[in-house]
């Protein structure tokens, strides 16, 4: 181990500050100080000393830039120099964290060690160019679905403008990362038939009360999990949505973080009255719930389906399900039932087709039931239902009209 240089041994304008070295200079008529981070080898004493002389030279002529020497000091001005990808991701990332709430910021982190990988972090963001992101995007479709190389890009995109906002590039590229042409959603819902059969096949009582509530409010599978026996009211026969789950453990609020009235169908409010006997009287316990500005609320609740009434869970305290859970109970149910998988999400599908089909629910209804903001989704999403609905609609306006005729 190489051990420090006595401190009279230091080059001019070169010294310790604590156990690393810094350089001093004069700027504008004033002095300056800006470590470099690194311990007084002899190598990093040469660096030191040719450093502080490329800066003097620089300030000699009028072409000095604080940013690009020192791009984190408090006196950088200027246009920061080219830097390695790889850092100025993590500094995008640290950026994010403070907007972000952690299952969004997880998210991130795990497109842009995609990027990374494929774009090579090492690489100065100098040689971020149309040609060059192109050849990233080329690779990074290949094995990946069209909806996640989109939802990836757009994190890309995102972390693009940043660089050109943050003046380390001198053009924001992302308009050349075109979006990938997704195909129609694959939405397979189930008949009735097939959900009767597989809530036959539920072993557990408390896993037919699960599928049942699923099935027939259109919940998303997070909502499901963080719903409070505070939340349900028996009289108005509805339950207030308030709160959902991470894709891991932790409760936030929903997904368009705002509250919903959902009405209950008689299926449900019986799926209820069973699973009341089953967690209605364990002790209520206090939660933290994300708000979207990273804060948290307090709630003292008891949670409705308590993966406990089914199984012990040894070291660990959870009172409630996460989605992966819910989403191998819903597989394994599937294959005992000997019912074709489809992923759980498609109880929300079924829920939405059953209500446009068979009862030509009004579309402002089914959007707020449903939880999306207005109908807009709710047309893109079922459109075939809607046509279909809307068949049956003309034939029965046009018995109505003859019988005025």
């Amino acid at each position: 181990m190489a051990s420090n240089a006595p401190l009279e041994k230091l080059p001019t304008g070169v010294e310790l500050n604590g156990r690393m070295l810094r350089i001093s200079f004069y700027y504008h008529g004033k002095r300056h100080r800006e470590s470099l981070g690194l311990s007084p080898t002899k190598q990093n004493i040469k660096f030191a000393k040719q450093k502080r002389e490329a800066i003097l030279y620089e300030i000699k002529l009028g072409t000095f830039s604080y940013a690009s020497h020192f791009p984190n000091s408090k006196n950088a001005s200027g246009k920061p120099g080219a830097r390695e990808v790889g850092s100025l991701a993590m500094e995008y990332l640290d950026y994010k964290k403070q907007e972000v709430r952690g299952s969004t910021y997880r998210k991130y982190l795990s497109v842009m060690k995609t990027f990374l990988e494929i774009y090579g972090a090492k690489r100065s963001c100098d040689t971020l160019s149309p040609r060059s992101l192109i050849q990233m995007r080329h690779a990074l479709i290949q094995g990946r679905s069209a909806r996640t190389i989109n939802r990836a890009l757009v994190t890309i995109k995102s972390f693009l403008a940043w660089l050109h906002k943050m003046e380390y590039v001198s053009k924001n590229h992302a308009d050349i990362l075109d979006r990938v042409k997704e195909s129609d959603s694959d939405i397979r819902p189930f008949s009735m038939e097939e959900i009767n059969r597989v809530l036959s096949h539920c072993a557990q009582e408390q896993h037919r009360n699960m599928i049942t509530l699923l099935v027939y409010t259109g919940l998303r599978s997070g909502e499901l999990c963080a719903l409070a026996w505070e939340d349900v009211d028996f009289d108005n026969r509805t339950i207030l949505v308030r709160r959902s789950t991470y894709d891991i453990r932790g409760l936030k609020t929903t997904k368009t973080d705002t509250e919903r009235t959902v009405d209950l169908m008689p299926p449900a409010v019986e799926a209820l009255r069973a699973q009341q006997r089953l967690t209605y009287l364990f002790p209520a316990k206090e939660y933290n719930i994300e708000l979207p500005d990273k804060s948290f609320r307090r709630e003292k609740i008891r949670i409705v389906f308590n993966p406990k009434v089914v199984r012990t869970q040894k070291g660990s305290d959870y009172n409630y399900y996460g989605k992966r859970g819910l989403g191998k109970i819903w597989r394994a149910v599937c294959e005992k039932a000997m019912v074709e998988y489809r992923n759980q999400y498609q109880l929300r599908h079924t829920y939405a087709s059953w209500m446009i089909t068979y009862a030509n629910v009004n579309l402002s209804y089914l959007a707020q039931q449903m939880g999306h903001k207005n109908t807009n989704m709710v047309t893109k999403v079922y459109g075939k239902w809607l046509k279909e609905s809307n068949k049956k609609e003309s034939e029965r306006v046009w018995l109505e009209l003859k019988k005025i005729v």
